[in-house]
């Protein structure tokens, strides 16, 4: 096993490995038991199995559904979902979004898709919506939605980081 993070980020973390490591070269070419010695044996340890954005779908008695979600939605960190029925077909759709501009130097920002609306096929997936089709463009830091019910409309309030709250209304059709 190597680290995820170069030298610059670990080091600011954990001073010692630019005194361990006086180059990057070094580093680069360090395993993980070099880095952090015999400490490692005895260190917490897990490991990650799914890296795709997903929906659980509670069927009851502790009993839950894995629905991966489409190819388009594993392109951003899904950090906001609403569920609500975009079409008026009687399925609850979903709307995600969620863009990282904060990230660490050696990680570039995670912002490649301004929202996306999945429409429900009615029984085990979704399939995205085109922008010009629902009209949804959330461009910016989004960090949190909400869908709300007004008259007869459904509104979309989102929140961006270090942002005023914005209210979208997506077309249905």
């Amino acid at each position: 096993y190597v680290p995820v993070r170069g030298r610059e980020c670990s080091s600011q973390q954990m001073p010692f490995i630019k005194e361990k490591f006086t180059t990057y070269n070094d580093f680069a070419n360090a395993n993980m038991e070099d880095i952090y010695g015999e400490k490692l044996k005895d260190s917490y340890s897990n490991e990650a199995t799914e890296f795709n954005s997903i929906l659980l779908l509670n069927k009851g008695n502790n009993k839950f559904e894995k629905i991966t979600l489409p190819n388009q939605a594993q392109l951003f960190p899904t950090l906001a979902i609403s569920l609500f029925d975009l079409n008026n077909d009687g399925f609850e759709d979903c709307v995600i979004s969620g863009n990282i501009y904060e990230t660490e130097v050696e990680t570039p920002r995670l912002d490649a898709i301004s929202g996306l609306a999945l429409i429900s096929n009615g029984k085990d997936g979704y399939t995205p919506a085109t922008m010009q089709k629902t009209g949804l463009y959330l461009k910016g830091n989004v960090k949190s939605m909400e869908s709300l019910k007004f008259n007869d409309h459904t509104l979309l309030i989102v929140g961006f980081n270090n942002d005023k709250l914005r209210t979208f209304e997506l077309t249905k059709n």
